[in-house]
């Protein structure tokens, strides 16, 4: 299993046998926990194809983004170049991967809590590939995350059902990424 993040050129190509870990991340540590989980049940499982992670490689967040997505400015009038920037390398490696998989726990607490996960730009994300294409996501989302209606609405009518663990929702990836 090949492991793609932040630091790394996502390039111009779609993304072979590979698997975007879309959901929320946690501020103030190296390593979002659910991702992590992710990772090793991908690893244990045999996956050998290629896992885009949302995250940097090593190091926090607050380290690495003006670095890494600070120097091109944005185009966007009143978008901060790194937001701008971000947001481009995770469209291109949504865009570009076999399946995306989005994880959902949506949860509120305090705001230096890496267990805070409310999933904000995850919404987005989620409604944006429920719209553009369906066929290529696969929701996980347990009971009782907070304000998951409206997904649960347009999952079901766009007929993309939604696990309820993380490891179903891994589960379901691999299988279709085969």
């Amino acid at each position: 299993m090949k492991t793609l993040f932040y630091d790394d050129d996502l390039g111009d190509a779609p993304i072979a046998r590979s698997i975007f870990l879309a959901g929320p991340t946690a501020r103030g540590v190296p390593r979002t926990a659910w991702r992590a989980e992710a990772l090793e049940r991908l690893a244990a499982s045999g996956f050998d194809g290629q896992v885009l992670l949302p995250e940097f490689r090593d190091g926090l967040f607050d380290e690495h983004a003006p670095r890494v997505f600070g120097g091109k400015p944005s185009p966007a009038p009143g978008m901060r170049p790194v937001s701008f920037n971000i947001l481009r390398w995770e469209t291109t490696g949504i865009e570009r991967s076999t399946v995306v998989l989005f994880w959902m726990p949506f949860v509120i607490a305090a705001e230096d809590d890496p267990r805070s996960l409310p999933g904000f730009t995850t919404r987005a994300e989620v409604s944006r590939e429920l719209a553009r294409d369906p066929s290529r996501i696969v929701l996980g989302m347990p009971a009782g995350a907070l304000s998951g209606a409206h997904i649960r609405y347009h999952a079901h009518h766009a007929g993309v059902p939604i696990s309820a663990t993380l490891e179903e929702t891994i589960r379901a990836a691999i299988d279709r990424v085969k």
